[in-house]
Order: C-alpha cells, then structure tokens, then sequence
C-alpha cells in the first residue's frame, strides 16, 4: 500500500519536472538534466546498500547473498525470483519510469500530448495483469502470486500513470474551490477503503487484477485534496526529514531487521522492539544520506552548473 503511494507521489512530482521544464531548450539537454538529476539522487546509496548485501552478508550473517547477479546492477531483478534485498523490486519500477517518461515527455514531444494520453500505460497495466491472472493457477499461494503480478514493472504502472496524469493537469484542478479539493480527498479515501474491503490484504481471486488501480486512484484523489494544504513550519520540518530519510530507511530497513533477527535482540515488548528498530533504521538512513546522498546532490550540482561550481544540495 505504502509502495503504490510512492508510486503516484513519484509520478506526480517527477510528472511536474517534466511538464514546468523549459520549453524553448533542446530535447538532449533537458534528457542531460533529468537523467543527472535523478540518478544521482537514487543510484550512489542503492549501490552502497546493494554492495552491503553482496560484500557484508556472507560475513556478518555467515551467509551468502541468495540471487545476486548482474540483473541487479541493470534493475531487472523484479522480473526475477527475489531472496534477499527484496525491496528492490519497487527501484526498478522507479528506474524504468525515470528511464522512459523522459524520453517520451521530451524526444517525442509528450508533453504537447493530451492529458489522457498519460493514462494508457496504467490501463495497459491492468489489462496485462487480466490476461497473466487469467493463466495463473487457482491455488498459488501470496507469496507465489506476488512476484509474478506486483513486482514486473509493466503490471505495475497505475500508480505512476495517474501522478503523471496529475502532473499534466494540475493547472486546471489546483485551481478548484476548496470545497472540490475537499471533495477529492473525501472520494479518494473511500476509494480506498473500498479497494482494502474487497480486496483485502492478499493478491488472490479478483484482487490480483483491481488491487493497484484501486490503491492508486484513491491516493490520486487524495493528492488532489492535500496537495494544496499549508503546513505550520515545525510540521514544515518534520516533512522535510522524513522526505530526506525516507529513501535510506526504505533501502536499509532489510538489513537492519535481519541484523536485529540474528543477535536475537529484544527489549521484552514488541512496541519497544519497533520503536528501536525504527530508530535504528532511520539513523542509519540519516547517516547515509549525509555520507552519501547529499555528496552526491552536490555531484549533480557541480554537473549541471554551467560555470562548474557546485549548486546548493537540496533533496528532491
């Protein structure tokens, strides 16, 4: 559920970048910028956690790295069976998209498209996950379902096709009276719950098929309503770092529980184990964005300035 809102806040914001980017600059120079800007947000700690896994495991947890290959340096690992850095499967979701959207957006003209056009791979989507559910077998179990319709990128591109959708037509609706923003966000969390009602927590029966559309238009409709909505500055804050740990904390939350598993640790109560865990995990994301994703902010700065020197580093 946290992954398909992921997706359609992805889609809408990176979906912004693209449609504001300017109009009059050539093609190759705006794929230079969004590309630079993208992967050195994302690639130096997904290698740094990737390398963890690969280099430390076998040593720290005296067993190896289940699974490793060359697909995981490409991002193809989510069209294989996944053991270990499991997660990673929604990265390649990201990077196909950071991938692509550029290139139709700006070398085929797309941001000229009409809005709806934006929605066809989500539609796409849903109709591969008709025609795959169809030939799967009855009786598989979660865990076997799951890799085969959630983690594939072509199954899974509603969330993005809607932030992208969003993106596109966000002149027009951020300019809808309150009371219709409201409304939004009213439809989209009953969008939601019915979506969690009937299809529950599993990937079985006709959830295999609806599950991602449902999720993804009730947190459309949900961006709709609060994306105009105005933080007091401590809550302006607490935003901004859970926005800057939320990457790391994603990527090394793994680790950490197979770390915590292995020394048998507990502190007698699981809300106290959770609390710790959680602590544990967001330092580790803090410390690493410090060590490496902000080095690599200003790499990207120093890239795209035209004079060479480092721009500010700032989280996307």
């Amino acid at each position: 559920m946290g992954v398909d809102l992921f997706f359609v806040l992805s889609g809408y914001l990176i979906g912004r970048q693209v449609f504001t980017a300017r109009q009059e600059a050539p093609a190759g120079a705006l794929l230079r910028e969004f590309w630079v800007k993208r992967w050195t947000r994302t690639l130096p700690l997904y290698f740094v956690v990737l390398g963890t896994y690969a280099l430390l495991k076998p040593h720290v947890f005296q067993a190896p790295f289940v699974g490793g290959g060359w697909h995981y340096a490409l991002f193809l690992q989510n069209y294989t069976p996944l053991f270990d850095f499991v997660q990673s499967w929604s990265l390649c979701v990201e990077e196909h998209f950071y991938l692509v959207l550029p290139v139709l957006a700006f070398g085929l003209g797309g941001r000229r498209w009409p809005a709806a056009v934006w929605l066809v791979p989500g539609a796409l989507s849903l109709v591969g996950r008709v025609l795959v559910s169809r030939a799967l077998p009855e009786n598989l179990t979660v865990l076997e379902v799951v890799p085969l319709l959630q983690w594939p990128t072509h199954l899974h591109l509603d969330g993005m096709a809607l932030g992208v959708f969003l993106a596109r037509t966000a002149p027009h609706w951020r300019q809808w009276p309150a009371r219709w923003k409201a409304a939004s966000a009213a439809l989209g969390v009953g969008v939601l719950a019915v979506t969690l009602a009937l299809c529950g927590p599993t990937l079985l029966g006709h959830a295999r098929v609806w599950v991602f559309t449902g999720l993804s238009v009730g947190f459309a409709l949900l961006v709709v309503g609060l994306e105009a909505m105005r933080l007091p500055r401590w809550a302006r804050k607490a935003v901004y770092t859970v926005a800057v740990t939320s990457y790391g904390t994603y990527l090394w939350h793994g680790l950490v529980v197979r770390f915590f598993d292995r020394m048998n640790f507990s502190l007698g109560f699981w809300v106290l184990d959770l609390v710790f865990f959680l602590a544990v995990t967001v330092g580790v994301a803090w410390g690493t964005y410090l060590a490496v994703e902000k080095p690599g902010l200003k790499l990207r700065g120093w890239w795209l300035e035209p004079s060479g020197r480092p721009a500010p580093a700032r989280a996307p």
